[in-house]
């Protein structure tokens, strides 16, 4: 280790490698990063999050001057947040331990840094430097993704899932990531762009791997769609939501006016029970769409959001279960209003079934609307 890096309690830089049976490609990593800090004259140190390793990897990071600590939790992204956590330095820099990053960069990383940017991250589309990337991820799962993320968090990633990356610590705080596993590096991506950081990514080239691979192309792939998926409720949720509760509302509308008939007869049943499908599971969408909201609103990515402070201005936890226990009220009088009538006329066809759908319709909403505020109202605590 360098002298700067024994003698400083608070180093300008670590570097953070995550660590599960590495020892083929270990050694030539640390080497390189040492070398380059005294090439460099920085002051920083390594830090190796083992992972479970039962090959050298430890010993072999030990003997070398690196600062180990350990994480039994499984994943790549839990030994991260052991890894960062244990980190001392302003600036954090990430890779990995299989000796496919150039760790000679790392200057070029800390200069952008420096400059202003808050998250440089490496890429291996910008310069051909991809050539090594497996062919299912290199064409498909990796630009995919990246195409993807960019689209809902309005970013322009070229290389979303690049490993290799430094920001400072005060970007990481803000950043707060939690995953545990390989979607780690694609919640980084993420966080990054939903807290307003500045953004740059630097040409990197990729390095044959030693030792295994520890991806698992379509686990690892379907997790990080579903993070996407989760982070952006606006697309996700929100719009298909609100498109399913209208068109919801509309068929309850055109079944009670008798708007639409066959043979001169209303079709006030069938439509009616459109109207309950379409509400019921607009809302749903929409109330887990609220929910992601909340969440990311706790987490401050969505702290300048005007629609949504305003609505915890309005909402309290007894305001919805008001409201809620207001349309359940009404659509449990509405059903007990025509199952009087039904035993009345001796069980004989109600002559306005359509009015079933919609009181069966404001059961669930109600109901729902209910057990939506006692879930977000526990989301929120902190924020009413």
């Amino acid at each position: 280790m360098s002298d700067g890096c024994l003698a400083s309690t608070r180093p300008m830089v670590s570097v953070v490698l995550p660590c599960l049976n590495e020892e083929a490609a270990i050694g030539a990593c640390l080497q390189k990063i040492l070398d380059t800090f005294d090439r460099a004259r920085l002051d920083g140190e390594i830090v190796v999050c083992d992972n479970g390793s039962t090959d050298r990897s430890v010993a072999i990071a030990e003997k070398m001057g690196a600062r180990v600590v350990h994480q039994p939790e499984r994943g790549y992204g839990n030994a991260y947040l052991k890894g960062f956590a244990s980190a001392k330095g302003r600036y954090l820099v990430m890779g990995d331990a299989d000796d496919t990053y150039d760790f000679t960069m790392i200057p070029a990383f800390l200069d952008k840094l420096r400059e202003g940017d808050d998250f440089v991250t490496g890429s291996r589309y910008l310069e051909g430097g991809h050539a090594r990337i497996p062919f299912l991820h290199r064409f498909f799962g990796n630009p995919v993704l990246t195409k993807i993320l960019n689209v809902l968090f309005r970013t322009a990633y070229t290389d979303v899932y690049c490993g290799y990356r430094a920001f400072s610590r005060r970007a990481y705080d803000l950043i707060q990531p939690v995953s545990p596993g390989m979607e780690f590096n694609l919640e980084l991506a993420i966080n990054a762009g939903l807290a307003g950081l500045k953004i740059a990514e630097l040409p990197i080239q990729l390095a044959e791997r030693k030792g295994e691979s520890k991806l698992r192309t379509f686990r690892d792939g379907w997790r990080s769609l579903r993070m996407m998926l989760i982070y952006c409720p606006n697309k996700v949720f929100f719009l298909p939501g609100a498109v399913s509760l209208a068109l919801g509302c509309a068929a309850h509308l055109v079944s009670l006016a008798g708007l639409i008939q066959f043979n001169e007869k209303p079709l006030g049943t069938a439509t009616g029970i459109f109207g309950t499908i379409f509400s019921v599971v607009g809302f749903q969408i929409m109330s887990v769409g609220l929910h992601a909201k909340t969440y990311s609103w706790s987490r401050r990515f969505d702290k300048n959001n005007k629609g949504l402070g305003t609505f915890y201005d309005w909402f309290r936890l007894e305001t919805g279960l008001l409201l809620g226990g207001g349309v359940l009220f009404i659509g449990v009088a509405l059903l007990g209003f025509l199952v009087w009538e039904w035993v009345e006329s001796g069980f004989a066809p109600l002559s306005h079934p359509e009015w079933a759908s919609l009181g069966a319709t404001l059961v669930i909403v109600g109901g729902g609307t209910i057990f939506s505020s006692l879930f977000i109202s526990a989301m929120s605590m902190k924020k009413i």
